[in-house]
């Protein structure tokens, strides 16, 4: 919806190639969610390893089995902070995501990017979902993968998991979506080259800001329930 479907389905690729490619085991599915940010996330005031947690807005059903269901939790932490200097051509925000508590407080391991997001739709991003794709920002890629994965079937069959629930917000991504929303000058990045995958959001200013209820958009490697 944001950007070309078919390097949604390279940047997946990518992404579960390299979480198997050590274990040299059969890539896994992927699974996308839905959730909003609890609490704005600001560049000028994180430090390493301060949490942050996001609400899930769908459920994450694997092979007819619901792992994660709306209304968990999403934990997950700053790994690093650059801001743009003289040295520094653009100021970076890192994250990881960790994993999903469920409302019964059991937890679920994950390994998953932030593959979009989109700035609450009560402020600077229009009610239009047009504005958004016209003020979107195409995200780069990293990592020892990203020059096989470029050659690979655009065709490539990628197993989803189910999307539910009425939020509005659900209407901003489909399950390929990428990039952002109503933040202009922000830019993601994902690096791949060891577990787990990072995000990166960037900016040609001096500070990344997100907004409370910023909606994200996660790809995963689809997440099993603990036995």
């Amino acid at each position: 919806m944001i950007k070309c479907h078919c390097k949604s389905i390279i940047v997946l690729m990518v992404f579960v190639s390299s979480l198997f490619a050590q274990s040299n085991s059969t890539p896994q599915p992927v699974s996308t969610l839905m959730a909003l940010l609890n609490g704005s996330l600001e560049l000028k005031s994180a430090t390493v390893g301060q949490e942050f947690t996001l609400k899930t807005i769908s459920d994450v059903v694997v092979d007819g089995q619901l792992v994660i269901p709306k209304g968990s939790r999403v934990l997950g932490h700053v790994t690093k902070t650059v801001t743009k200097g003289k040295d520094q051509p653009k100021s970076e925000l890192s994250l990881v995501i960790e994993k999903a508590v469920r409302r019964d407080g059991s937890e679920v391991p994950l390994q998953a990017i932030i593959a979009a997001l989109a700035a609450p739709q009560n402020n600077s991003l229009s009610e239009d979902p047009t504005y958004g794709m016209m003020h979107s920002n195409e995200p780069a890629q990293s990592g020892a993968n990203a020059a096989a994965a470029s050659k690979a079937s655009s065709t490539a069959s990628v197993a989803t998991a189910n999307l539910k629930g009425g939020m509005d917000e659900r209407s901003v991504f489909d399950e390929n979506s990428q990039g952002t929303i109503g933040y202009e000058d922000l830019s993601l990045t994902w690096h791949f080259t060891a577990p787990p995958p990072i995000t990166a959001i960037s900016s040609h200013g001096k500070n990344v800001k997100l907004q409370s209820g910023t909606l994200m958009l996660l790809r995963m490697a689809s997440p099993r329930l603990p036995r």
